[in-house]
């Protein structure tokens, strides 16, 4: 009998050595740079089986498939989406990072600067998004984002979490399953059934590492992947120009076959 493509994927977690959290402390990367494929969920099993030998999994209390639930802030004219579609460096993204599984949550900045690195800061915030962005405005502030830009909620994402990682050669991979992004305005919501979107964050670029040079073996290419922009593209594409991110929706298209637009 053949196997369902999702048992497919736990066989091949299954096989993998695994780490908690905390085995991987010297292992964080906040100041990164990332590698972004977005991949046909096909392809999943066969990526998993191939790198049992060089990468662990990480398992918390026996989950190593952790759901993420994101909420991004921008300001009422959409600042920080729009820094990133007019392709300005220095860009920033706020985000309230809810990890389901653990009941914590985390207040997060993500800043991408002119040589192409991530570096990421954050706080440990209330589960509640509206009100860890009203008590952590200190933190905004001493990172550079006044109070009165007047944030608000503009985006949910969310998305299932495989995490691997290589402590020998410093390199963390990241692989989110049917994704999902949600206007927080309008409720419009995009679900992305059969691509996953995969992050190789390394502390520079390495592209002979052994995942790097998995994916390239399938022909896929690295590319600029922003899940707040092409979920603010996909949900609100009626009303805020989209037009530098029409190739990754355009790809995003033909990996999901089952693109479907739900308006609640």
């Amino acid at each position: 009998m053949n196997q369902s493509p999702l048992q497919n994927v736990d066989n091949a977690l299954r096989e993998f050595t695994t780490h908690a959290l905390a085995d991987l402390d010297d292992l964080k990367l906040m100041d990164r740079v990332d590698s972004k494929f977005v991949v046909p969920a096909e392809l999943l099993p066969f990526l998993l089986q191939e790198s049992q030998r060089q990468y662990s999994l990480l398992s918390i209390d026996g989950v190593v498939r952790s759901d993420y639930l994101n909420v991004y802030f921008d300001t009422d004219g959409f600042d920080y989406y729009l820094m990133h579609h007019n392709g300005k460096l220095n860009r920033v993204k706020v985000r309230h990072r809810h990890y389901v599984d653990t009941g914590t949550a985390f207040l997060e900045l993500k800043f991408k600067n002119n040589k192409g690195r991530t570096l990421k800061t954050r706080v440990q915030a209330d589960l509640d998004a509206d009100k860890a962005i009203v008590e952590h405005r200190d933190f905004l502030s001493d990172h550079g984002i006044a109070q009165q830009c007047n944030l608000r909620p503009c985006q949910i994402s969310s998305y299932q979490r495989i995490c691997l990682a290589s402590q020998s050669i410093g390199e963390r991979i990241t692989i989110d399953t049917k994704p999902s992004f949600v206007a927080s305005d309008s409720g419009a919501k995009v679900v992305l059934d059969d691509a996953i979107i995969i992050e190789i964050k390394q502390p520079r670029i390495d592209r002979q590492s052994p995942f790097y040079r998995l994916v390239r073996s399938l022909g896929l290419r690295p590319q600029s992947f922003s899940k707040y922009c092409v979920g603010v593209s996909l949900t609100m594409q009626d009303r805020i120009k989209t037009n530098r991110f029409q190739r990754d929706i355009r790809k995003v298209a033909k990996f999901s076959n089952s693109l479907r637009t739900i308006t609640v």
